[in-house]
C-alpha cells in the first residue's frame, strides 16, 4: 500500500510549506511547531482528555505544516524495530487508553510516585498507538503537559534525555513494562 502522506517522489511528507526536501521540511517544521508549542504552554485547549482532545492538540501544533493535522493516520508506520498500532484500530485503542483517565481521576490528587507511574503508563500507551503520521511525541508531550498541570504537576520536558526516552519507549512497546519510563519521567515531574 502506498503512503498517501508522501509526495509523489516518496521522499518527503506532503506539506503546506511546498517543500519537497525532507531535511528542509524537518528544520522548518520544527521551527513552526515550536512556536505553536509555546502557545500551548501558555494557554489551555478545552476538552475532556479523550481522542478528540488529543487530535485538537495535534491540529494546533501542526496546522501550519500539514493539511492532515489532527487526523489519525490511515497507514501503518514503524520506527527502527518498533511497529506501532495498526491504523484501523487507532480510534478504539486511543479511546480505550484515554478512557482510563476517568478512573485515575485525571491524575489529580495523587502522590508523586503514583502520579509518575500513571503518567508513564499513559505516555507509553500513547506512544504504542502513535496515532498520527508525524508529530506523535510532540503532541503527547503537549497533551500530557496540560493534563498534568490541571492535576497540580508541571512537566519540564527539557529534563527528558532523548536517548533514554527512545530506549524507555522501545522497552515499553516490546514489554508493556514502564519501569524505564518511570525512571526518566522522575526528573521531568515538578510539583506546581
Amino acid at each position: 500500500m502506498s503512503d498517501p502522506y508522501l509526495l509523489s517522489s516518496g521522499a518527503c511528507l506532503r506539506n503546506k510549506l511546498k517543500l519537497d526536501d525532507a531535511a528542509k521540511l524537518k528544520v522548518l517544521e520544527a521551527k513552526v511547531v515550536s512556536i505553536r508549542d509555546v502557545e500551548l504552554a501558555r494557554t489551555t485547549i478545552p476538552g475532556e482528555y479523550n481522542s478528540q482532545h488529543l487530535q485538537a492538540f495535534h491540529r494546533h501544533l501542526f496546522r501550519d505544516v500539514y493539511d492532515w493535522a489532527g487526523d489519525f493516520r490511515t497507514v501503518d508506520i514503524s520506527k527502527g524495530n518498533v511497529r506501532f498500532a495498526h491504523w484501523n484500530y487507532l480510534n478504539d485503542s486511543v479511546s480505550a487508553v484515554l478512557g482510563q483517565l476517568k478512573d485515575d481521576y485525571w491524575l489529580a490528587n495523587l502522590r508523586r510516585d503514583y502520579f509518575i507511574k500513571r503518567l508513564a503508563f499513559y505516555y507509553g500507551e500513547l506512544n504504542v498507538c502513535h496515532p498520527f503520521r508525524e508529530g506523535n511525541g510532540r503532541t503527547q508531550r503537549a497533551f500530557l503537559r496540560q493534563l498534568s498541570a490541571s492535576a497540580g504537576w508541571r512537566l519540564d520536558w527539557t529534563e527528558l534525555p532523548p536517548e533514554g526516552n527512545i530506549r524507555a519507549s522501545e522497552h515499553y512497546v516490546h514489554t508493556g513494562r514502564s519501569e524505564l519510563l518511570v525512571e526518566i519521567l522522575d526528573a521531568v515531574v515538578v510539583k506546581i
